[in-house]
């Protein structure tokens, strides 16, 4: 017997609005999990507004959002933060890290609010950071890192807690087309190894060598290359939403 799968992340006719400005149009997305895919357009086109909706930074003006399984809609702040840190993780393309820190210590901080020890935080940094090829580079400071290191550093912090969700924003923008290839492939091992990883990218080269390709223009959806069925249709979506951490078992 098939287990169904929920899909991890469900949009419904979402729409998101800046004053007159529509950013986002009455998007229809589902993203089933172990999905490697890219959301692709020029600037303008909305991709950081889904980005920003996908990992619930921000709400839509109107639709659905559910993340795996959680109507984000129904959700208070303190919940959302918890779906947020147990769900998501996040790729951007500045790479975002403290400078003066050491490699190892940057990543452990995402785990900083987790209630876990610095031992433990440290521990589980160390092996993220191997995993992305870099157990050589764990005491060097940002600046004695170079781009495509960096943003490795930026992706070991990004799966510290094992995300089921990976959303990589422009992960390559700021690298050589060398450096970025490195990190695509990594984006990649962590796809094979069994992370939904959800690419905004404006390359359409990058897209296009991803199995699945979601394409934007002035806030809408212009071509879905393997659109899912309908969320109501899809296999599991009935079922009860997985548990927020630190949520009791009803």
């Amino acid at each position: 017997m098939t287990v169904p799968t929920r899909p991890v992340v469900e949009l419904t006719g979402v729409t998101k609005t800046y004053g007159d400005v529509v950013a986002l149009r009455c998007a229809g997305v589902v993203i089933r999990r172990g999905e490697l895919l890219a959301v692709v357009g020029p600037s303008g086109s909305g991709k950081s507004t889904m980005l920003n909706i996908m990992g619930t930074l921000d709400r839509p003006s109107a639709g659905t959002v559910r993340i795996d399984g959680h109507d984000v809609g129904r959700l208070g702040d303190r919940e959302l933060s918890a779906l947020r840190a147990g769900t998501i993780g996040f790729v951007f393309q500045q790479f975002h890290l403290a400078p003066g820190v050491p490699a190892l210590d940057n990543v452990a901080d995402g785990l900083l609010y987790s209630g876990r020890t610095r031992a433990e935080r440290r521990r589980l940094a160390e092996r993220a950071m191997r995993r992305v090829g870099l157990g050589h580079r764990l005491h060097h400071e940002p600046h004695r890192l170079s781009g495509g290191e960096k943003q490795r550093v930026a992706i070991a912090r990004a799966v510290l807690g094992d995300p089921p969700l990976l959303l990589a924003d422009e992960p390559t923008g700021a690298l050589d087309s060398r450096s970025g290839a490195v990190v695509m492939e990594l984006l990649h091992q962590l796809h094979e190894a069994g992370t939904t990883v959800v690419v905004i990218t404006h390359d359409r080269d990058i897209a296009g060598s991803l199995p699945r390709e979601v394409r934007l223009r002035d806030g809408g959806i212009e071509h879905d290359s393997d659109p899912a069925p309908d969320p109501e249709s899809v296999p599991g979506a009935a079922l009860p939403a997985a548990r927020l951490p630190g949520e009791a078992v009803r």
